[in-house]
């Protein structure tokens, strides 16, 4: 891990009893520096009836209260995720909610793009990543949310990638997106489009994988937020694959967690049927050029609301 850029990462969308729907996520991001190795936890809930999104995060410059091992990552209090024999347990704690879930391995872990190996654009040696996920985790659990509490069920995405690239390169800024259909079929994309570069994976329902790089995925509106300009709307065309053009749509507006865009779409077909969710992750780099130390303060800090 030394020198590495890296995180572990898990999202999911859920419905309540009542059928209330929400999405959450949980980010361990670790940033090795010759000098010092910080860690950033985030932890977010989207409540979609109301349109709020809770998030909190803890910037930490040392190791004390942070766990990562083969089967645990946690941060103190805030957030974990253990792993057992038959899944993950997920723990998230914010002031405003508290979520636990167990989730199932489902079709279990796979590598992406070329058997593991994501080249972050530039053709460098070092300017790579080594990625899996469990792209397919059925779970439940309970959501505490502002006093009240009730059972929840969905899915959830687990990732983990990391490697010795440079964050801190516009080039190697991506917009990555987890496209996870109704008929269990998933689409990892990771686009670098101001590189003009592309990796993915398809993976079936069966549980068979293969690497996905003949797409054509393209911005169809952009938004300003946090003064900054962000994709907010692609059609995809996936040569050969499914029902190969798509539409994705924010379904709320996203929000700026740490120093990215995050936010859950809906995926829908030539006929405008759904059929399936995608969250997507946006790097400033990608549509926006960034001038030094100021535009880093902006972005690297630490939020907790």
């Amino acid at each position: 891990h030394k020198n590495c850029r890296e995180w572990w990462y898990a999202t999911g969308y859920l419905n309540d009893e009542a059928g209330n729907f929400y999405s959450f996520q949980f980010t361990l991001l670790h940033l090795g520096f010759r000098v010092c190795t910080p860690k950033v936890v985030m932890v977010a809930l989207t409540d979609f009836q109301t349109g709020r999104h809770y998030y909190l995060q803890r910037t930490k410059l040392f190791s004390g209260e942070i766990t990562v091992n083969e089967h645990r990552v946690a941060c103190g209090g805030v957030a974990s995720v253990q792993k057992n024999t038959r899944g993950m347990d997920f723990a998230l704690r914010h002031k405003d909610f508290q979520l636990r879930l167990f989730a199932n391995y489902g079709k279990g872990a796979f590598w992406h793009c070329d058997n593991g190996k994501l080249q972050m654009a530039l053709p460098q040696q070092k300017e790579t990543t080594l990625y899996y996920s469990y792209p397919n985790m059925p779970c439940e659990g309970k959501l505490t949310l502002e006093g009240r509490t009730f059972s929840v069920k969905g899915k959830a995405w687990f990732d983990k990638q990391g490697g010795t690239y440079s964050l801190w390169k516009p080039q190697t800024h991506w917009e990555w997106f987890s496209l996870r259909f109704y008929d269990d079929e998933e689409m990892m994309l990771f686009s670098f489009p101001q590189s003009n570069y592309q990796d993915g994976t398809y993976i079936t329902a069966a549980g068979t994988r293969e690497r996905l790089n003949d797409y054509q995925i393209k911005t169809t509106k952009e938004i300003i937020k946090n003064g900054y300009r962000w994709s907010s709307g692609w059609s995809l065309f996936v040569p050969g694959k499914k029902e190969e053009r798509y539409t994705i749509t924010p379904i709320l507006e996203g929000n700026m967690n740490f120093a990215y865009f995050e936010e859950l779409c809906d995926i829908k077909n030539e006929n405008g049927e759904s059929v399936g969710l995608c969250f997507v992750e946006l790097l400033p780099g990608v549509r926006n050029k960034l001038g030094g130390g100021n535009d880093m303060a902006k972005l690297f800090k630490s939020i907790e609301y």
